[in-house]
């Protein structure tokens, strides 16, 4: 696993992206022209779109706008807030793992390798066994990813790159930085964090989607994301809580959308205009 994160590949380069996205594209023009191959061209046909939109997100990573001078100062305006809100600061986050080198580098492996794994994994459950709900996946996690993009052209630095905040810079110390293994990365695009948004969502899809009474535990991952994110001096708890309500609001638009809704949803509309109605006849007939 360390090989994995000091060679840099928790997070596919948008090179790579792009390829992938070329195959699938052909792979689904292919596929049109085979009888009886409709599935396969529509399942190449998302995962080229969703290859796109990765590499969108990590080429968009890489441009930086603005100095560090902008960048820390904009930092230390989120920590001071943070502070008059009465927050834990990241330091005080950081301090009890600190001391414990283990912990360091299973906090750095998860931010390196959870973020894009489960959030894959999720996409490919979501696709391939509920397809019904693919739509609401799809324009949901895009609406949400895009709005973090375009907040993030705003330079933020992370705690760890502004010395003021005392906070650490773990993955320096235990030789797992995904920044140093992808060269060009912008590293100061902490506000929000794209960590948070794709793991509330796949909290959110499995709550939605799934039916076992054990989709409530979905609700770890973003919580342990959090928890990764700040101790591992990457991002203000700020961030994540701006990343939950983009999630929340791109949520909010999809469902007003009829075509994009899930099926949980639309059974519940379906059920609650059927109870009205039902309420209606009786009081005419009472």
């Amino acid at each position: 696993m360390d090989w994995l994160v000091s060679n840099g590949m928790g997070w596919l380069p948008w090179r790579w992206a792009l390829m992938i996205a070329l195959a699938m594209g052909l792979v689904m023009l292919a596929a049109r022209k085979l009888p009886g191959r409709r599935s396969v061209s529509s399942a190449a046909g998302e995962v080229a779109l969703l290859m796109v939109a990765y590499a969108a997100w990590q080429y968009a990573g890489s441009l930086t706008f603005g100095g560090l001078d902008r960048a820390t100062a904009s930092g230390l305006r989120i920590a001071r807030l943070e502070e008059l809100l009465g927050w834990p600061s990241g330091a005080a986050m950081q301090a009890p793992v600190l001391g414990h080198e283990w912990i360091m580098r299973a906090a750095d492996t998860y931010y390196a390798t959870a973020h894009v794994t489960v959030f894959i994994l999720t996409l490919a459950w979501v696709f391939l066994r509920h397809r019904g709900d693919w739509p609401f996946a799809r324009t949901t996690v895009f609406l949400a990813t895009g709005a973090c993009l375009l907040i993030q052209y705003k330079p933020v630095a992370p705690p760890r790159l502004i010395p003021e905040l005392g906070v650490v810079d773990t993955a320096a110390r235990t030789g797992l930085s995904v920044y140093t293994a992808i060269p060009g990365a912008n590293q100061y695009s902490a506000m929000p964090s794209v960590h948070i948004a794709w793991a509330g969502a796949v909290a959110l899809l499995i709550i939605v989607i799934a039916r076992a009474p054990w989709r409530w535990a979905a609700l770890v991952h973003p919580l342990a994301t959090t928890w990764v994110v700040v101790v591992t001096g990457n991002h203000y708890l700020m961030d994540a809580v701006v990343a939950v309500l983009l999630l929340a609001a791109a949520c909010v638009v999809t469902l007003e959308i009829p075509s994009q809704r899930p099926q949980r949803y639309v059974r519940y509309r379906q059920q609650r205009a059927t109870r009205q109605g039902q309420r209606e006849r009786d009081t005419v007939t009472g």
